[in-house]
């Protein structure tokens, strides 16, 4: 699906609205996250970060859930952190992947179970 200058695609399902279904999804299931990492790079992902920001204020997530929203480059933004450059992304992502790590290491009773099966 291609976006458009406004940050739609084509259906007119916006990045904002995947991530609303996504977390209502999850709520609603029982499964909510504890953990919201979101990152983009242009107005496109503007509105994702605005559903964040709204369901945290609307206790679509968790109090105890860990949201980190970030726009990659210095400009206005509804995201919390910004991100110099997609190098900082990937700094960023393998220090999460070092801390996990380390903390599954620290925490055996903490184990990750993939429900469903790959195609």
């Amino acid at each position: 699906m291609g976006s458009n200058v406004d940050g739609e695609t084509r259906e007119g399902v916006s990045k904002g609205v995947v991530v609303e279904n996504l977390l209502t999804t999850m709520r609603n299931t029982g499964k909510p996250p504890d953990f919201v990492l979101c990152i983009g790079d242009d107005r496109s992902d503007e509105d994702m970060f605005e559903s964040i920001a709204s369901s945290v204020a609307s206790c679509l997530l968790p109090d105890t859930a860990e949201v980190f929203a970030c726009t990659v480059g210095q400009k206005p933004s509804m995201a919390k952190y910004y991100l110099d450059d997609t190098s900082e992304v990937i700094k960023m992502l393998q220090g999460l992947s070092g801390a996990s790590a380390l903390q599954l290491l620290k925490s055996p009773h903490n184990q990750v179970i993939f429900e469903g099966k790959l195609d």
